[in-house]
């Protein structure tokens, strides 16, 4: 599996939003300057960052790292030439050739790093929860809707009975009459969408096992939900891209379809050979 970066830069990337204003400064000095910090001392780092020693050292913490030491071996594990970013911001000036480079390589890096970030146990627990469940309902918001709505799909085809619910009052009706046996897989980038995490909240009540694909790890969504899957996700083609790509999250999708359908293959084909009986009919 390709390592493109450290997972100590991925990390900061994907916490940054929830950062206290001091560990703020800190990450992104970190950020700006990494190969820098390999070589720095934890005083060097809080004076250039312009905060206190235990400040960088909560940070390293905050990131899952016992200490600054620790956080360094990770940032030196891969070598200087893998924090270097292979791309720069799309230009107005650029042409069709080196936009359509910069979005891949920043898709691609996407990917990558989700690969990195994500925990296997977790992720063997939604596929598990999903295959027993009874029903499945799938939640997301504004860009993400879709993604609600393809993941529904996908489970369909593997004989998961799931819904996708993009309204929220409707979410939170739904939720709330989920019951012991039953999953709600919810979809937050940020983590701080409050519809997102009231759904949450009442099918936890309910007694349904929750699964949520979060990008920010430090996020109340992500500390609520039963089953996390962090993901990360680019945002720098321009500025303000307010519909940045959610392949990420389609892409963690795809891989539980994958494990459902490989797994379960007696399942799969009665399902799917149902299904494509049903459509025949709508083809010339």
């Amino acid at each position: 599996m390709p390592h493109t970066r450290p997972e100590s830069l991925i990390k900061i990337e994907n916490s940054l939003r929830s950062l206290k204003e001091a560990e703020k400064k800190a990450a992104e000095f970190i950020l700006a300057n990494p190969q820098r910090v390999v070589d720095m001392t934890i005083s060097d780092v809080a004076y250039e960052s312009g905060v206190s020693e235990s400040t960088v050292f909560r940070l390293c913490r905050a990131l899952d790292f016992p200490g600054f030491r620790a956080f360094k071996l990770d940032l030196a594990r891969q070598g200087a030439v893998s924090m270097e970013r292979p791309h720069e911001p799309v230009a107005a000036d650029d042409d069709a050739e080196a936009i359509a480079y910069k979005v891949f390589s920043i898709t691609i890096e996407s990917l990558q790093d989700t690969l990195q970030l994500l925990d296997y146990a977790e992720v063997e627990k939604a596929y598990q929860s999903l295959r027993d469940a009874r029903k499945v309902l799938v939640i997301a918001l504004s860009v993400s809707r879709t993604t609600a709505v393809f993941t529904a799909d996908k489970l369909n085809f593997v004989g998961v009975a799931a819904q996708a619910e993009v309204d929220v009052h409707f979410q939170a009706m739904r939720a709330a009459t989920l019951g012991p046996g039953d999953v709600l897989l919810a979809f937050s980038r940020s983590g701080d969408t409050r519809d997102i995490i009231e759904a949450v909240q009442a099918a936890k009540e309910a007694g349904a096992t929750t699964i949520g694909v979060v990008n920010n790890p430090r996020s109340f969504f992500a500390k609520l939900v039963d089953i996390r899957l962090v993901t990360n996700s680019k945002e720098t083609r321009f500025r303000n891209d307010l519909l940045a790509s959610r392949i990420e999250h389609l892409a963690l999708v795809d891989a539980l379809f994958t494990m459902l359908a490989a797994r379960n293959p007696e399942r799969v084909a009665k399902h799917y050979r149902a299904m494509h009986d049903a459509a025949l009919s709508k083809q010339y």
